[in-house]
């Protein structure tokens, strides 16, 4: 059962992968700490599409963006991650 959910707080890992064999577009995992709850991990999946521009997906695969504060509103899966619609990410 899918439910809209919506997190903030800090990336502290990500990277970038395919979503499948027949497509050639990527999608975006995000592990985020959520503001006043640190401890407690999200991860968040999203489209590469939605991601501002191309210098923050190259940051996103490369790990230069850990501590960077994102928004990130979506579906709470089964699975517990965050299937996101809209994401806002901050330098």
């Amino acid at each position: 059962m899918e439910s809209d959910f919506e997190v903030s707080g800090a990336i502290i890992d990500s990277w970038v992968e395919p979503c499948g064999v027949d497509d050639d577009s990527t999608r975006v995992v995000l592990q985020v700490a959520p503001k006043g709850r640190p401890r407690e991990l999200v991860f968040v999946e999203a489209q590469s599409s939605l991601v501002p521009d191309d210098g923050w997906l190259e940051d996103l695969s490369e790990n230069s963006c850990h501590g960077s504060p994102v928004r990130a509103f979506g579906r709470r899966m089964l699975n517990g991650f965050i299937s996101a619609t809209q994401l806002q990410l901050v330098r």
